[in-house]
């Protein structure tokens, strides 16, 4: 959909364009096109194209995760789940171990689904499995599992360590 923004800004104010153009026929009072003034027009216009877009990225990419005094930011992906999760946030849960390469918790209400089938879970994968177990994976490896995704951390590197082989009380919270 961002991508169609800037082509549908720049149809409009073409379309605007050629309209003063054939008004410049018909009227002698019309104002004079200048090749400037299009040009300030599609300036501001990409600006604000370039706006809506950061704050797009910015509303986001505002989940912090804190593992002791490790921060890590991560990406919320825009379904349902993960808007239900912002609601509740922010939490700090004493998530447990399970399998190596995840922990987990299960809330005490259950969220909204959007279940797929994942195929292969990513290093700082922040996902819902079944309707109310919070999973933050810190191993990557293939599944046959469904999850509901939630977030993704930016840059996973150090979690493992952060996280460590035991339980651990995690801090996901909104960044301001």
């Amino acid at each position: 959909m961002k991508k169609y923004i800037p082509i549908l800004l720049l149809s409009f104010i073409l379309s605007g364009c050629s309209l003063s153009s054939s008004d410049e026929a018909t009227s002698s009072t019309s104002e004079v096109y200048t090749p400037s003034t299009n040009q300030e027009s599609l300036n501001q216009t990409a600006s604000s194209v370039q706006h809506l877009e950061s704050e797009e990225n910015e509303a986001m990419t505002n989940l912090s995760i804190k593992v002791g005094n490790q921060n890590f930011n991560a990406t919320f992906t825009d379904n349902a789940t993960s808007r239900a999760f912002k609601d509740k946030l922010p939490m700090t849960l004493d998530m447990d171990e399970l399998n190596g390469n995840e922990k987990f918790f299960y809330l005490p209400e259950e969220l909204p689904t959007n279940t797929e089938r994942i195929g292969a879970i990513q290093n700082g994968d922040l996902m819902l499995y079944g309707t109310d177990c919070l999973v933050l994976f810190y191993k990557s490896f293939s599944t046959s599992y469904s999850y509901s995704r939630i977030a993704r951390v930016d840059d996973p590197s150090g979690l493992a360590q952060a996280l460590g082989h035991r339980g651990v009380v995690i801090t996901f919270e909104l960044n301001e």
